[in-house]
């Protein structure tokens, strides 16, 4: 037999028709908000001296603001390489606003070298972080070269507890009073001296205030200047210098270092204190979304398949795009409203299979809330009708031997009476 040859215009044709067999049954591909919507642990640092504010997104489930201090200057290079002459640390704490903060605007502060940052919101300040003293030294300070210590100025005040925390003192010589003293509910004093250095400012408005400021004196042709103080919630004092300090065996020159500004945390915050900061001052806000999908308990118990399955959605950012996947299928999709949230239903399809399956929701490319699973349950058989075509029996014999059986024998045994009938005749005509 010749075989037919399907021509290239029979293969396209085949070929589009099982492409689009395909397609009917192949899952929908999920379509979300882009990749660079933010859910969990979204930030913005400020880390420039300036004020300002920041927005913090409706529907957020959680807020949180680090506060930082500047570190104080240090001792400068040309003077001494010594690495313990280091400015002082700026206080830092991670204040938890939780969600009542969500869609307010705060205030900030950044400080610069030494200098105190805050937050703020409806005209109050929740928070300041202390600002590091600048750094001292000490030695024969008409000779050239000749510096043998230095010391790191005083810490900021970190806000990690309710009320103030004062800020260190400095501590060139112990308590050499040349050194200048931490802020605390007032402006930290000055230290003494040939150059007594200036107290910090006492607090005002509800922002960082300025440390004081040291006084400058020329010694061994160069000008000595004691360490500044941290600003604050109250400055740090400015150290002094002082001159012809007992050493034991030696006087020496000490240009002591400053102290250390306070830090504030207001009434009813809590916050936990983090590491001295060694770096610039900054503050960081951070938030987060909890979203969360919910459907209703009559679905989640068992429903079948061609049943309708309402959603409910919160907790996402305003309008944002999302998807809906069942079992690896898109079954909607949409944008959440100005509040976050979204309501929806979609039918379980016919061919849905058996199983218990979570309703995801998908931002971007991640799932961002799932329901509890719905239970979807198997459609029983239905049981063949007798009185259907294809079922009938001999009801005449009680035999549940199909029709078709029974024809196909009477005729086998037809056609043998036949044959016996010609072979009987054929004997007789033989004869």
């Amino acid at each position: 037999m010749r075989r037919r040859r399907l021509l290239p215009a029979t293969l396209s044709v085949l070929g589009a028709v099982a492409t689009a067999a395909l397609l009917a049954v192949a899952p929908t591909a999920a379509v979300g908000a882009p990749a660079s919507v933010c859910l969990t642990d979204c930030s913005v640092t400020f880390d420039t001296p300036s004020t300002g504010i920041v927005a913090i997104p409706v529907g957020v489930a959680s807020v949180s603001v680090t506060v930082a201090g500047g570190a104080g200057a240090p001792v400068a290079a040309q003077i001494s390489p010594d690495p313990a002459g280091v400015g002082g640390a700026g206080g830092s704490a991670t204040i938890d606003l939780g969600a009542a903060y969500a869609g307010k605007t705060l205030g900030f502060t950044v400080g610069g070298v030494g200098g105190g940052s805050s937050i703020s919101a409806d005209g109050s300040t929740l928070a300041i972080a202390g600002g590091g003293g600048g750094a001292g030294y000490a030695g024969l300070l008409t000779l050239p070269d000749q510096v043998f210590a230095s010391y790191a100025g005083g810490a900021g005040g970190a806000p990690a507890t309710t009320g103030v925390t004062p800020g260190g003192s400095g501590a060139a010589f112990g308590t050499l009073p040349a050194n200048g003293i931490g802020g605390s509910t007032v402006g930290g004093a000055g230290g003494t001296g040939v150059a007594p250095g200036t107290a910090g400012q006492s607090p005002a408005g509800g922002l960082p205030v300025a440390g004081g400021t040291g006084s400058t004196i020329a010694i061994g042709a160069v000008d000595r200047t004691g360490g500044a103080g941290g600003a604050g919630y109250a400055g740090g004092g400015a150290g002094g210098v002082m001159r012809n300090v007992s050493n034991g065996d030696l006087d020496i020159d000490v240009v002591a270092p400053g102290g250390g500004g306070s830090g504030y945390l207001a009434p009813g915050l809590t916050a936990t204190a983090n590491p001295g900061n060694p770096g610039i001052a900054e503050v960081t806000v951070t938030w987060s979304y909890a979203p969360a999908a919910t459907t209703t308990s009559s679905v989640v118990a068992s429903v079948l398949p061609g049943a309708t399955v309402p959603v409910s959605v919160t907790g996402l950012p305003a309008g944002v795009a999302f998807t809906a996947t069942f079992d690896g299928t898109t079954v909607f999709s949409g944008t959440s409203d100005a509040k976050g949230a979204a309501a929806f239903s979609f039918v379980l399809a016919s061919t849905q299979r058996a199983g218990s399956f979570p309703v995801q929701i998908v931002v971007g490319s991640a799932v961002a809330a799932s329901t509890a699973p719905v239970t979807v349950a198997a459609i029983a058989a239905t049981a063949a009708d007798p009185a259907a075509p294809g079922a009938a029996t001999l009801a005449a014999t009680g035999s549940s031997v199909p029709w078709i059986i029974v024809v196909v024998a009477v005729v086998l045994l037809a056609g043998g009476a036949v044959l016996l009938v010609i072979r009987a005749r054929r004997g007789r005509d033989a004869e």
